[in-house]
């Protein structure tokens, strides 16, 4: 599998960065933060190209400056409903989607591991989610979600139940479990992200990029 496509013919799966958060707790933008000689983002993005045909960057609102990213193969996305949370930015991206898969992570992740990504897609097929997890705890910001769950989102977002947990747990969903993934990502790199000061600290002492 190669470019999102599952037969070398149309693309059956796009991916979406959240790029909405404000980083409170860190103090600046998450996806300008700097990682050496590169963004966050930068270094995301250079995992996802090549991967997909389509990367949405979904931001908070439109006029986000990250609109300067927008090139052949990124297309910046404002949230329908600004300041609601990732709930919402998983939505955008489905409604946004010409694909009938989207891979969605968040831009706090700085080490997506391209095998990790490349197993999720292999099992989204007639499934309406695909879901690491990690004993009881699952990880819905690295994960594929089927376009044609974006009604029952939004049905959750105009209920206000906004945690996507809640969400996951009525969908067809295929869990990823911990010994599945530590096939592909034995640091399980993936899922470290950075929301405090102290991680971005152990990031830039602790591990290889």
């Amino acid at each position: 599998m190669s470019d999102g496509r599952l037969d070398g013919g149309k693309a059956e799966f796009i991916a979406a960065v959240l790029a909405g958060g404000q980083g409170k707790r860190l103090g600046m933008d998450k996806a300008t933060l700097q990682i050496g000689a590169c963004s966050l983002l930068d270094k995301i993005l250079a995992t996802l190209r090549g991967m997909f045909p389509l990367i949405l960057l979904v931001v908070q609102e439109a006029g986000s400056p990250l609109a300067a990213r927008e090139d052949d193969e990124v297309k910046v996305v404002a949230d329908v409903i600004p300041g609601k949370g990732p709930l919402v930015g998983i939505y955008t991206a489905l409604r946004n989607s010409p694909a009938p898969y989207v891979f969605v992570m968040a831009c706090d992740m700085p080490y997506p591991s391209s095998r990790l990504i490349r197993r999720l897609l292999s099992l989204a097929p007639g499934r309406e989610a695909v879901v690491p997890r990690r004993g009881e705890y699952i990880e819905p910001l690295f994960a594929v979600y089927g376009r044609a769950v974006r009604a029952k989102a939004r049905s959750h977002i105009e209920e206000g139940r906004l945690k996507i947990h809640e969400l996951v747990k009525e969908l067809d969903t295929r869990y990823l479990e911990e010994e599945e993934i530590a096939a592909c990502d034995p640091g399980f790199k993936s899922f470290f992200n950075i929301n405090t000061p102290e991680d971005l600290l152990r990031m830039r002492s602790c591990l290889e990029p």
